[in-house]
């Protein structure tokens, strides 16, 4: 495998997509690749760099167009909106940019820290006093209620800030390295609780990890997370090893519009 082998093989299946620019995932599965070997031929960013030397623009670009002000004013008007502090479900139920990963990685943000970021930006602008004053109130004066949400996004952005050590075969591996690295901040059980979570985090937070669903296991998931919701009043999953884009965005929608429908608070992370 060496840098003409990939070249050969992205224009090959851009070809088959029709011209459209191939997904990192859907390439590595059709050349029977990893990360790895892109790496070792293409250096840091390599999926990037490989749609350069093809002509293409890289997919990562579109995520460092993004200005900070463009971002704020976004998070602002949601703020605006809802009333409250948003978490990364409100702004990926409005369909925001970036998503809530690729504000982490970019722009190393996160839904934590925005309320802060957003205070001091734009603490002498008028025009969003009604911000501000919605911010400093919920920041300050945290409900019962919110405290609860505030450990439910504490979890979220740790999962948001892990990235698996490398590409597993068996969905077992992502669970057992997810469940090393909350370990160090949560106290944490293995299958527990009456809907049998994958993961549970202080008696109250249940994950479940699945690798690379079919359409099948996707419903199933759905299932799971509705009944961890009755049993918690908030659940978490995790998508690990994404093969197809397309069936992962169709289930996110749909888990967001049925969750917010039944008024459920959970979160879906795509690692």
């Amino acid at each position: 495998m060496d840098k003409e082998f990939f070249i050969e093989k992205y224009k090959t299946l851009k070809q088959l997509k029709e011209g459209k620019k191939p997904l990192r995932n859907d390439f590595l599965k059709f050349c029977k690749a990893d990360e790895r070997h892109l790496v070792k031929i293409f250096g840091k960013d390599a999926y990037s760099k490989l749609q350069e030397a093809c002509g293409d623009k890289a997919n990562k670009l579109q995520l460092e167009r993004t200005p900070l002000l463009q971002i704020l004013d976004q998070y602002g008007q949601l703020a605006r909106d809802c009333q409250q502090i948003p978490v990364s479900g409100d702004w990926m139920q409005a369909e925001l940019r970036p998503t809530p990963d690729g504000l982490k990685k970019v722009h190393n943000l996160s839904f934590l820290t925005l309320p802060e970021v957003f205070i001091e930006n734009y603490k002498d602008k008028s025009e969003w006093n009604d911000v501000l004053k919605i911010l400093k109130r919920d920041v300050l004066t945290p409900t019962l209620s919110e405290k609860k949400n505030k450990k439910f996004n504490e979890i979220v952005e740790r999962i948001n800030a892990w990235t698996p050590d490398r590409k597993r075969v068996l969905e077992e591996g992502y669970k057992i390295e997810l469940r090393n690295y909350l370990e160090k901040y949560f106290d944490l059980e293995e299958e527990a609780g009456d809907s049998n979570a994958d993961l549970l985090i202080d008696k109250k937070y249940p994950i479940e990890i699945k690798k690379d669903p079919t359409l099948s296991e996707y419903d199933r998931l759905l299932g799971q997370m509705i009944r961890h919701n009755k049993q918690y009043g908030n659940a978490i999953a995790v998508i690990t090893s994404i093969s197809s884009e397309d069936r992962y965005k169709k289930f996110q929608k749909l888990f967001i519009d049925i969750h917010a429908k039944l008024e459920m608070t959970a979160e879906i992370i795509n690692k």
